[in-house]
């Protein structure tokens, strides 16, 4: 029998996280493509790492903003999944330093970067766990 994935059985707030999956994805093989040919020409190391910065302090403000808008202020306990969320961030600012230090970890990190977005997304689609 053909395994066949009932599409319709599949959730809104899934195929959200999917999207956001292959939006990852899709910027990380064109940054990647980028840093290759950047590197032939002398130097990305500086380009990546202000294009890095920049993207954590806009994702930090963005993310405070919409919990803002959620309702959410610093006076009163945030749930879970935004402490969750907050730790994927702090991974994800320092994935730079073991990237720069080591090439055997850039096929580790092809995988496990795409993966902490998605885990991100997930939990702010999701809101889980409450």
């Amino acid at each position: 029998l053909p395994m066949t994935l009932p599409l319709a059985a599949i959730s809104y707030e899934w195929y959200k996280v999917l999207h956001i999956l292959a939006v990852l994805a899709l910027f990380l093989a064109l940054g990647g493509s980028a840093a290759s040919k950047l590197h032939d020409s002398g130097g990305p190391r500086k380009l990546l790492g202000i294009t890095h910065g920049l993207a954590l302090l806009v994702i930090g403000a963005a993310g405070f903003g919409l919990l803002a808008r959620l309702g959410m202020s610093h006076s009163q306990p945030w749930p879970i999944w935004v402490y969750l969320k907050i730790v994927i961030w702090l991974l994800l600012a320092v994935s730079i330093v073991p990237l720069r230090k080591s090439k055997a970890l850039a096929g580790l990190f092809w995988l496990i970067l795409p993966a902490l977005g998605a885990a991100a997304a997930y939990l702010a689609i999701f809101k889980v766990p409450d």
